[in-house]
């Protein structure tokens, strides 16, 4: 059972490393469920058994890259005495993972091409928005802000750091001490408790 098991995730695994190069390569539309198995090297019973189709392999490649950056970029920071800290140098490693010419092509390019941006967002949300929600409620239980509503506050920052990152694409490093002003501002501005 386990070398079935692992039989099936190298197949996997081959599939969205293939199909990754060539939609990135040949861009999503272009690239063919045939451009994949010719790479693979596998039959179509094999894709259709991990992926109904072309879109769900985008889907899952989106959805690796959305949880590998963020959890890089929080990992890259170790934690600090403060949830908030935490959270802002999070924040801002995560602009440095989007700066990898794959991850920033997959998450503002393939990802909402191949799925729309309702759903690119919502699948970023599950990372990103769940994340957030995270350090705020834990910022919360220790005292360090009082919030009526935490939801609001990890939405509201969550499209600070979508436009950001943005910014960060079209400008580069030009922006990074405005982005890392308004971000500590917006963080300093939430409430404390009395």
């Amino acid at each position: 059972m386990a070398l079935q098991t692992e039989r099936r995730e190298k197949t996997r695994t081959a599939l969205l490393k293939h199909a990754k190069r060539l939609m990135l390569r040949h861009g999503y539309e272009a690239t063919t469920t045939q451009m994949i198995l010719e790479a693979t090297g596998l039959s179509k019973g094999a894709l259709y058994h991990h992926f109904t189709s072309k879109a769900e392999i985008a889907e899952a490649i989106y959805v690796e890259t959305s949880r590998q950056s963020i959890a890089a970029a929080s990992q890259s920071v170790g934690a600090t005495r403060s949830h908030l800290e935490t959270l802002r140098r999070a924040s801002l490693a995560w602009l440095d993972q989007i700066k990898q010419p794959v991850t920033a092509r997959i998450l503002f390019e393939l990802g909402p091409q191949a799925l729309g941006w309702q759903q690119a967002k919502s699948i970023e949300e599950e990372y990103s928005l769940a994340a957030m929600m995270i350090s705020l409620e834990a910022a919360q239980k220790t005292g360090e802000i009082a919030l009526n509503n935490p939801l609001v506050t990890a939405r509201m920052l969550n499209a600070l750091m979508a436009e950001a990152a943005f910014l960060h694409l079209e400008f580069g490093d030009s922006t990074r001490k405005e982005v890392e002003r308004t971000l500590t501002s917006f963080l300093d501005a939430l409430p404390r408790p009395k």
